[in-house]
């Protein structure tokens, strides 16, 4: 037996050599002695055991007893001595009984090991082809043999009229598909403002109608309200993208409710406007989508946040993208959307602020000031009940407003910020404010500057002042009140420029809010050697 072959069997499967040695015997080498190994693990677990357990003493081996001797009269004679070589601990019927059981265990394993070897290797066992275990003069297996099946009802059987049944049933389907088909098709033919998507495939129903055919009025009303496939750019929202980026051109997107008519209105006037369609094709990518066609999916998931797109006060939706990052820079929303005109106007001031070169800087959007919170508890009942009677009038008068303000107004004012000029070039007539409440910071004067006291450490401390543009660091009276520090602050702000800016006061690091603390003296409100911290609204 080749030692290699042991060996290469040892080091894959880290056996033993005794192991290792009984299966080159049964396989013959040691590939075919790997293979049987790993396929089979009752053979493992026998030949470990079989090798495992101590070999017991056999009739060959092992000291006989005594047979004696025999004199001249044919008397046999038996010492004592010959009866102490026999083995003390051997029983014959035992040990005979065993070595018996263990040689056919192994004759038994031997021969399973050899089924299951002709088995894997040869599976034809009418032995047809070449070489030994089944395979050919090249050393490759036999090809599977092909089979054939039938798929059956789980009932076990599938005659004719179940195969009658499903042909049934699948013309039940196909005919109640085309039922529904010429049913949109009819709803179709009587309302011209069903157009399909802008994305769909197919040229205007103008271009296919015969010449000097006569049109009805829903062809007229479908050809004058129809998308204006002449400026829509077929391109999915990355690929749009992408193109923007190569020609240097803004997205010019208009999302549509089909139900909504001021939205069909923008296919019939503005989209046609030949003023606009000519600076569209020279500046702008335009996409056109319906709220509900899945290729407006990526658009509302980006600009419109929490489902606003459901809002109806949202449309019509015009917006100006930048290709570049992304950016939502320009917003026409909600009515009164402007003419053609004057939305030719506004397209042509937008290109002249903005621009896709990179030398240029666009306008900077500003952060929109937060409103501020009415204290309730502080109005007055004739107030609470006109401010009451003001947000019923507003509920009253057309539900919630458009909710998507134009990023191209924030970077012009952070004032009047509710009077978007929609592109209209003036402040619309904002709607009546409610009465203005004046607030606890509001009451402080700003005409009261301050001094600092003479070093005392019974009655000063030093309170230091973190800002923006660092610290400073002021001393005053323990039984100062909180407020004395907001009339400082009003009166000299330790940031040049900042006079008038209204400011909050917050302890470090608890994060209190020295407003609700007013009336109460540094000492009560533990800002003694204490860090305050500054924050101007922007």
């Amino acid at each position: 037996m080749d030692e290699e072959q042991i060996q290469e069997f040892m080091s894959v499967t880290t056996t033993s050599h005794a192991v290792a040695k009984r299966m080159i015997d049964m396989c013959g080498d040691s590939t075919q002695a790997i293979s049987m190994w790993y396929s089979d693990l009752d053979l493992q677990r026998n030949i470990e055991q079989s090798l495992q357990t101590p070999a017991l003493t056999t009739a060959s081996n092992r000291p006989r007893p005594s047979q004696g001797r025999e004199d001249a009269q044919g008397v046999i004679h038996i010492d004592d001595s010959d009866d102490d070589m026999q083995d003390p601990g051997f029983d014959s019927d035992t040990d005979d009984v065993a070595g018996i059981a263990r040689a056919a265990q192994e004759d038994e394993d031997a021969a399973l090991a050899r089924e299951l070897q002709e088995q894997f290797y040869n599976p034809s066992a009418s032995g047809a082809g070449g070489g030994g275990a089944g395979l050919d003069d090249d050393g490759v297996r036999a090809p599977m043999a092909r089979t054939t099946e039938v798929l059956v009802a789980p009932g076990g059987g599938f005659d004719d009229d179940d195969h009658e049944s499903v042909l049934a049933q699948i013309r039940a389907r196909r005919e109640h598909g085309q039922a529904a088909a010429a049913a949109r098709r009819r709803a179709g033919a009587n309302n011209p403002f069903a157009q399909p998507s802008a994305w769909s495939a197919g040229a205007p129903a103008a271009a296919s109608r015969p010449a000097g055919a006569a049109v009805s009025r829903a062809d007229r009303l479908a050809e004058l309200f129809r998308p204006p496939y002449d400026i829509i750019s077929d391109f999915s929202w990355e690929e749009a993208r992408d193109e923007g980026k190569e020609e240097k051109k803004w997205l010019l997107v208009n999302l549509q409710d089909s139900s909504d008519f001021q939205c069909q209105m923008l296919n019939r006037d503005v989209w046609k406007d030949q003023a606009i369609v000519a600076l569209i094709k020279e500046n702008f990518i335009f996409l056109q989508y319906d709220k509900l066609d899945p290729s407006a999916e990526r658009y509302i998931n980006f600009y419109f946040p929490n489902q606003t797109h459901e809002n109806p006060n949202n449309y019509p939706h015009v917006s100006v993208v930048d290709p570049r990052t992304g950016e939502q820079v320009k917003v026409w929303s909600g009515i009164p959307f402007p003419s053609p005109s004057e939305f030719h106007a506004q397209l042509v001031e937008f290109l002249d602020r903005y621009s896709l070169a990179a030398n240029s800087k666009n306008p900077v959007t500003k952060a929109k000031r937060p409103e501020r919170v009415i204290d309730f508890d502080r109005l007055t009942e004739e107030q609470q009940l006109e401010l009451a009677l003001q947000n019923s009038l507003a509920a009253a008068t057309g539900g919630s407003p458009p909710n998507i303000d134009d990023p191209d107004a924030l970077t012009r004012s952070t004032g009047n910020l509710a009077a978007d000029d929609k592109g209209k070039g003036k402040a619309e007539e904002s709607p009546a404010e409610p009465p203005k409440v004046e607030s606890a910071f509001d009451r402080i004067p700003s005409n009261q500057p301050h001094s600092e006291p003479a070093a005392d450490p019974k009655t000063t401390t030093r309170i230091q002042i973190r800002h923006s543009n660092g610290r400073t660091i002021r001393r005053f009276r323990l039984d100062d009140t909180v407020s004395r520090i907001y009339e400082w602050i009003k009166a000299e702000p330790p940031i040049p420029g900042m006079e008038g800016v209204p400011f909050e006061l917050k302890t470090s690091p608890s994060g209190v809010d020295l407003i609700d603390l007013l009336d109460q003296t540094i000492k009560e409100a533990g800002l003694a050697n204490g860090t305050v911290m500054l924050e101007f609204e922007s």
